[in-house]
C-alpha cells in the first residue's frame, strides 16, 4: 500500500511536479483566466503606464499585461510558500517572465493592504483578482481604487458566474451589492466572470 499524504502536503507534492513541469516545458503557468477574459484585459491595459494587478498567482496575466503596456507592471501578491520555504508561484512567474524577455514586472510581495502604504502612483489600469472574501475585495477597492487616474480602469475578476467561476463568491456580492453605488466609475464592459469599470471622476 503507497504513502497517503495529507492534504496539505499532497497539495505541495503536485506543487513541485507542476514546477518541474513547467521549467523542463511541459506545463504552462496556470491560470483561472479565460482566453476571452485576457483578451479584454489586454484591451483595457493597452498603452498603460502604470498597471496594477492584486494577485499574481503564476504570472501569466502578468506576463501579458507587460507585453502590452508602455510603462511598468506592479503584480502584488503575499506568494505563501510551502513547507520547504519556497513559493513555487513565484519561481514560475519569474521564470515566465525571464523566458518571454519581459523586464517590466515588478513581483511585490506583500498582501495587497500592506503594499498600499508605500505605493503612490497614480494608477492607469488595476486588476483586483486576490482574496476573493467579500470583506477583502471590498477592502482592496477602498485602498487602491482612489489611486486610478481619471480615465483609467478597474478590472473586477470573479464577479459574475461563469464557467470558470461556477459557485458564489465574495467578490460577486460586492460587485451586486457595493458596486452599484460606486459614483466615480461606470462599467464599460464585461465577458465571463469579469468586469471593467472606467473612472469618469
Amino acid at each position: 500500500m503507497g504513502d497517503v499524504f495529507p492534504e496539505s502536503e499532497e497539495t505541495e507534492l503536485n506543487a513541485i511536479l507542476h514546477f518541474i513541469r513547467f521549467f523542463i516545458g511541459l506545463d504552462e503557468p496556470e491560470s483561472q483566466v479565460t482566453d476571452a477574459e485576457l483578451a479584454m484585459l489586454l484591451k483595457y491595459a493597452k498603452g498603460s503606464q502604470v498597471a496594477v494587478e492584486l494577485g499574481c498567482y503564476e504570472g501569466r496575466t502578468a506576463v501579458a499585461v507587460a507585453q502590452v503596456v508602455h510603462g511598468q507592471v506592479y503584480s502584488i501578491d503575499p506568494f505563501f510558500k510551502g513547507r520547504l520555504g519556497i513559493s513555487y508561484g513565484k519561481q514560475i512567474a519569474n521564470i515566465h517572465a525571464a523566458r518571454q524577455r519581459i523586464n517590466n514586472i515588478k513581483l511585490i510581495d506583500k498582501l495587497s493592504w500592506e503594499a498600499i502604504k508605500s505605493f503612490h502612483q497614480p494608477i492607469d489600469f488595476l486588476f483586483i483578482d486576490a482574496d476573493h472574501s467579500y470583506e477583502a475585495v471590498r477592502q482592496d477597492w477602498f485602498d487602491w481604487s482612489p489611486k486610478i487616474k481619471v480615465g483609467g480602469y478597474v478590472a473586477l475578476h470573479d464577479s459574475k458566474k461563469s464557467v470558470n467561476s461556477p459557485r458564489e463568491l465574495g467578490t460577486m456580492q460586492f460587485y451586486k451589492q457595493d458596486i452599484p453605488a460606486v459614483r466615480d466609475f461606470v462599467e464599460i464592459d464585461s465577458v465571463d466572470s469579469l468586469v471593467v469599470l472606467r473612472k469618469v471622476s
